[in-house]
């Protein structure tokens, strides 16, 4: 039986190949993208593509309002790193800028889905989190902003278990592991066409015993 997906960040990168390979296999897909005028590869792919900032929770509620019909699985991919990877070079501004799009724009935007995901079938929420957001992980090195940023979206997972599960949702943080996107460079060891390929084949199997818990692509568990 099909899902209606909800991605975020769905115009290049993980994004847009989760649209790709769930459009592939006749899932309904609604891609949610700064600037459709950049989401080619989202159309063609036969995705309804929405306009979405998720630095910008004051439309949330519009945007959720504009949805026709149940969202069955919400996939938080957003995301943005910065160059940060010293004491040295924290900055305030950058990572309010960070946090803003990697941890409020998450979490608000999943509070101004969840009617939409309560008339779903699954009530699946995903949220794409990082081995660099793994305390007990990350080999540091990399941006501040960005590992901090994903260990708090690890913490928004285990709230919204703690929550909603009871309620029937099953809430995951999915690390995809380094892949070569525009984010993860042409060094990264991952092709994003076979982690996503791992990755939907997984979120096909999770039900409300996962929810809580911190999976990598490779169905594996991954430490706090």
């Amino acid at each position: 039986m099909s899902s209606r997906y909800l991605v975020t960040g769905a115009s290049r990168g993980l994004g847009a190949e989760f649209v790709r390979q769930l459009r592939a296999r006749g899932d309904d897909v609604v891609a949610a993208v700064r600037d459709p005028g950049k989401a080619g590869d989202a159309a063609r792919a036969g995705a309804t593509v929405l306009h979405l900032d998720v630095d910008r929770p004051d439309t949330f509620e519009v945007f959720a309002g504009s949805l026709d019909g149940p969202v069955d699985v919400l996939i938080n991919n957003a995301g943005i790193a910065a160059g940060d990877g010293s004491v040295r070079s924290l900055d305030p501004d950058t990572m309010a800028r960070v946090y803003r799009t990697n941890v409020a724009g998450p979490a608000l935007l999943t509070r101004a889905l969840l009617p939409a995901l309560r008339r779903g079938r699954r009530r699946l929420i995903v949220h794409v989190s990082s081995t660099l957001g793994s305390l007990a992980s990350t080999p540091g090195g990399f941006s501040y902003a960005y590992c901090s940023s994903k260990a708090a979206l690890n913490m928004l997972t285990v709230l919204m278990h703690r929550e909603l599960s009871g309620d029937g949702f099953t809430v995951v943080s999915l690390d995809p592991g380094w892949n070569r996107t525009d984010m993860g460079g042409a060094e990264a060891p991952l092709e994003p066409a076979d982690t996503v390929g791992s990755m939907v084949a997984l979120l096909e199997r999770l039900g409300a015993g996962d929810s809580g818990r911190f999976i990598g692509y490779d169905g594996q568990p991954r430490p706090w």
